[in-house]
């Protein structure tokens, strides 16, 4: 087995938006991942008062065109920014979280298009592409957000082993 090198954040999203930027339910943040990339994971934490957040995990199979559902966090409304929440993303197609009844898991064809998955699920998708997303979700009426952080961490195969 190779060496990995230790995971990295490749991208960080912070927003103070109180969802005025929302498209569809949400703020998009797109995002490249490396091609070589073994594991990847989504950490959010937030400060809201009012509402709720909550990030998902999106893949692309056409380079960005079209984006589906892999997996989404919990939701939060915490007012200080003090709880970390945690999404696996699977690379090969493989989730220890909730999979959603009618989904591609198990290898049966189902659906995860975007913006459709329940909170604190995943859809059985792996990654399809190098170009992804991650989509913030805001419910209720946020009176104040101090930020929302969303961390992609990812970590790989040595180049040199």
């Amino acid at each position: 087995m190779s060496i990995r090198i230790p995971s990295q954040s490749i991208k960080r999203f912070t927003t103070t938006d109180l969802g005025a930027a929302s498209v569809a339910g949400g703020v998009p943040f797109p995002l490249q991942i490396p091609q070589d990339t073994d594991n990847v994971v989504m950490k959010l934490t937030a400060s809201v008062v009012g509402g709720t957040v909550s990030a998902v995990f999106q893949t692309s199979d056409d380079g960005g065109s079209t984006y589906y559902d892999v997996v989404r966090t919990p939701v939060t409304a915490v007012a200080n920014n003090t709880v970390a929440l945690w999404a696996n993303v699977p690379v090969l197609g493989s989730n220890s979280m909730k999979i959603i009844p009618g989904s591609i898991a198990g290898g049966s064809i189902g659906s995860a298009a975007a913006s459709t998955l329940a909170a604190n699920s995943a859809s059985g998708l792996p990654i399809l592409g190098i170009q992804n997303r991650v989509f913030v979700i805001y419910t209720g009426n946020l009176t104040t957000n101090n930020g929302v952080n969303v961390d992609v961490i990812v970590n790989n195969q040595s180049a040199t082993a």
